[in-house]
């Protein structure tokens, strides 16, 4: 997840290149994805962005005490941000709807499955904590584990593999992140598989109202209506929500741009948001062909990959009697190979692309681990294939008041997302996520819900 101080190209210098999983964030609270090359780990200090000032954020309607009067808010995207803030919003006496495009269950990029069998993360590999209430969060849920201080998690190197040792506290989920993801829903209300149309899906009524297009129960569209909105979602699909509304303060935040790194020198004010793409590649191979001094590292070595782990070894044995005696891997490409190599994640299934694709991770796996060229694209049994074309915030948001997320107070819209961050470490982190999520329900909920927080710099 990622970003914060208005894409400040001026300190792009300090822009946390990839930001979900930075290698310098080992220390990180957690691994989205792991597309951090080895030599920006000094970019920790995570990059700003930039954009004019617009009149329409210099205005905010507030009522005489600065209260608002909030009865029911709509939540697009049930990722970590987008459940955090309808879980706190809940706890705070306000109902909310979440609306997830996911199929299977809400999670987004954190989100888990089952695959052959296996349990398994395909995107969110760990959470690392640092903030207590998150960490209590966790514990509390009965869902997570800590782990990785047992020596068998750390880096692959030209030298080898070298555990990493350095007291920050990371979790998984007890059967994938989706275990997490399912205790942060508990008694939510997320409606799974639903598709708001970018074009017009969200709208703002002359009575100050939002509407929400959703599918009804005839295979048609209705309209829900709510007091508020949160844009718990990023990338073209949110940029494009709101571009049609009166909140354009809170639009200019959600442009998008796609690359793998950031330029290396910008002025103030033409930066935007900017996500890199990941392949994740899942392969599953016979028990004990593939090293067994590690069970998950941040490649170093090898610059296709950024990350490779056995979902076997930190989730248990498959459930599924034909894939006995097998292990299921994952391997998160780097962004560069992720840009050199995008493609429509809709049509990828079945072409020549990703053939040429999974070859091509497969064999960075084997120069990663030291394997025999060739050797194991033969001992594959399956393997499947995922382009996260949004993966990671490489740059950060923070507004001036240091707050972690967005609001308006004179239009009632406000933006979660791990892009969102008072410290560049945490940036691009399930716990930004969640953090960002929460500040802004306690916002929404307080006696200043009608104050514009965190539109300017």
């Amino acid at each position: 997840m990622i970003d914060g101080c208005r894409y400040c190209p001026r300190c792009a210098k300090t822009l946390v290149a990839a930001a979900l999983t930075i290698l310098a964030a080992r220390r990180c609270r957690i691994v989205l994805f792991a597309t951090q090359v080895p030599n920006v780990r000094k970019m920790s200090s995570g990059k700003l962005w930039q954009r004019q000032r617009s009149a329409a954020s210099e205005t905010s309607a507030h009522a005489s005490d600065g209260s608002t009067s909030i009865s029911c808010v709509g939540i697009i995207g049930g990722g970590v941000a987008g459940l955090a803030c309808a879980q706190r919003l809940k706890q705070l006496g306000i109902p909310s709807v979440v609306f997830d495009t996911g199929k299977r269950g809400p999670g987004g990029r954190a989100s888990s499955r089952v695959w052959r069998g296996h349990v398994v993360d395909h995107a969110a590999q760990f959470a690392a904590t640092s903030d207590p209430a998150f960490r209590a969060v966790l514990e509390d849920s009965g869902e997570a584990r800590r782990w990785g201080s047992d020596g068998r998690f750390g880096t692959l190197s030209k030298d080898g593999f070298a555990p990493i040792a350095d007291g920050v506290e990371r979790w998984v989920g007890r059967e994938g992140f989706g275990s997490i993801i399912g205790a942060l829903a508990r008694g939510v209300d997320v409606r799974q598989d639903v598709w708001i149309p970018p074009s017009n899906g969200v709208k703002y009524d002359d009575k100050g109202f939002w509407s929400v297009t959703v599918p009804d129960s005839h295979g048609g569209r209705s309209n829900a209506s709510f007091d508020a909105v949160v844009i718990a979602h990023n990338g073209k699909c949110a940029e494009r929500l709101t571009s049609r509304t009166p909140a354009q303060e809170v639009h200019q935040l959600l442009r998008t741009n796609f690359a793998a790194s950031l330029p290396r020198s910008s002025s103030p004010g033409n930066g935007k948001f900017t996500l890199n793409q990941v392949y994740s590649l899942l392969f599953e191979v016979p028990e004990g062909f593939m090293p067994s001094n590690f069970e998950a590292a941040f490649v170093e070595n090898e610059p296709c990959l950024r990350w490779l782990s056995s979902n076997t070894a930190r989730h248990g044995r498959p459930n599924r009697p034909s894939a006995e005696g097998t292990e299921a891997w994952t391997a998160l490409s780097s962004a560069a190979f992720g840009k050199q190599h995008k493609a429509p994640q809709e049509f990828l299934p079945g072409t020549a692309k990703e053939a040429e694709v999974t070859q091509l991770l497969l064999e960075g796996v084997e120069r990663a681990v030291g394997l025999t060229p060739g050797t194991l694209g033969k001992a594959v049994s399956a393997t499947k294939l995922q382009l996260w074309g949004a993966a990671l915030p490489i740059n950060r948001w923070e507004g001036k008041e240091g707050a972690d997320f967005v609001w308006s107070g004179s239009h009632k819209i406000g933006i979660a997302g791990d892009w969102f961050s008072q410290s560049p470490d945490r940036a691009s982190t399930v716990e930004a996520a969640w953090l960002s999520g929460v500040h802004l329900a306690e916002h929404v909920a307080g006696a200043n819900g009608n104050q514009n927080v965190g539109l300017e710099l």
